[in-house]
């Protein structure tokens, strides 16, 4: 079988890179779609990238143009993506797909962490199977479609199609790149850390976020200047805010001031996008901006060598899970709208929740979290076996880093396809 795979990001090559090497070690064709002119900063891809698979054919497909004349000429019989309506849908190929499908190529979506939560009900018309990492990440989209007003469609769906046959629970495809990194002594080598002190990753808050707070209150100006650009944009409380300090410079002091005290290596990850301030970069012992690696890609080689991580409520507390690995998830605004009814399990704080569940990730408010720096040790910050697993089955579905074959074993049995011999 020819499998096409949409590889026109960084991001989409870690999202399906294991994915796309399973598909070729069980004899399948693979065609990788290439955005010669991709625009995202950080996420224009390189013939290094695509060098990790030499056996595939990379063919060019500029985003937004017709789709049907590449799937033709390379014989493509499945087409797979992350999250593959939405990316359809923005690349405004949502009618062309459908003739697509009719004409016999088959669509399969694959999630790019816990991301099909705000899946559009009107994808299971279109997309042939939709994966979940989770059982429970599927059972959430179906009762609490991301807009309230998608809730009576999936009522309507539930009378017209077999959602169970239509959806499948594979595990996450990304985070079968942990069984790449190697170990941890070589990857300390690797990244040049000393192999005698633990690791604490902080992953950097992106800065250019739809919320004010972020721009006028935790940047890297003096906070004369962040008042008055919170004035000139109508934000008179922040700039209030703003003159009163700056609680993002607060704890970037308490994590350093942590890891001076258990001898930790820091090491901050960020992205082109995040536009972090000068006070983040100069916290680091190892600063890694870039994601020049994508199989396997950056974050996944740097989440396994910590022993903590802490982050701003980002899908970064799964990728910590998945490697063991405890996390302090620190609560700040959302640049989302906190009404929206799968909100609160997603990126709330409630005790039992992905942000925060006991034995696996902290929660505290950004105000709070240097004292919750500065009462615990890494030695009291453990990740507990039975919480791990209760976790592992409610938001990651598997941890055996087999995802892909999964994902694979439903496509090459929908519709009769046979896996080569």
């Amino acid at each position: 079988m020819t499998l096409g795979f949409l590889a026109s990001r960084k991001g989409y090559l870690k999202v399906m890179g294991a994915l796309i090497q399973a598909a070729l070690d069980r004899g399948h064709r693979v065609v990788l779609l290439d955005d010669p002119a991709q625009k995202k900063p950080g996420e224009a891809t390189t013939a290094a990238d695509f060098a990790a698979w030499p056996a595939a054919t990379v063919a060019s497909y500029p985003w937004g143009s017709p789709l049907r004349p590449v799937l033709q000429a390379h014989g493509v019989q499945a087409l797979v993506g992350p999250s593959l309506y939405w990316v359809l849908a923005s690349m405004g190929r949502l009618a062309e797909a459908a003739q697509i499908r009719s004409g016999g190529v088959r669509l399969y979506s694959v999630d790019y962490v816990f991301e099909t939560v705000t899946s559009d009900p009107a994808g299971y018309r279109l997309i042939d199977v939709t994966f979940y990492q989770s059982g429970y990440q599927r059972e959430l989209h179906w009762r609490q479609p991301r807009f309230r007003d998608w809730a009576a469609d999936f009522g309507t769906l539930r009378g017209e199609l077999d959602l169970e046959r239509r959806s499948a629970v594979s595990g996450s495809t990304m985070l079968d790149q942990l069984a790449l990194v190697g170990d941890r002594a070589a990857l300390r080598r690797k990244w040049g850390l000393p192999t005698d002190r633990p690791v604490v990753l902080f992953m950097s808050l992106k800065m250019e976020a739809g919320e004010g707070q972020r721009r006028h209150l935790w940047g890297g100006a003096p906070a004369l200047v962040r008042a008055a650009r919170a004035l000139a944009g109508g934000r008179p409380d922040l700039a209030r805010a703003a003159l009163r300090g700056n609680p993002y410079r607060a704890l970037a002091g308490a994590v350093r001031g942590f890891c001076r005290r258990q001898r930790a290596s820091l090491v901050v990850k960020s992205r082109e996008k995040n536009r972090d301030p000068r006070f983040i970069r100069r916290m680091a012992d190892l600063f890694v901006e870039r994601d020049d690696e994508v199989y396997p890609y950056t974050s996944i080689q740097l989440m396994a060598l910590a022993d903590l991580c802490i982050h701003f409520q980002s899908g970064a507390v799964m990728e910590a899970a998945f490697c063991g690995v405890p996390s302090l998830s620190v609560k700040i605004p959302p640049p989302y709208e906190p009404d929206l009814p799968a909100y609160e399990e997603t990126w709330g704080a409630r005790p039992g929740s992905m942000q925060n569940w006991p034995g696996v990730v902290r929660s505290a408010g950004l105000d709070e979290a240097p004292a919750v720096l500065a009462q615990w040790t890494l030695d009291g910050w453990v990740m507990d076996a039975d919480a791990h697993r209760a976790y592992v089955e409610r938001y990651l579905g598997f941890d055996d880093t087999r995802s892909s074959a999964r994902v694979l074993e439903v496509i090459e049995r929908d519709g009769g396809l046979s896996r080569p011999a």
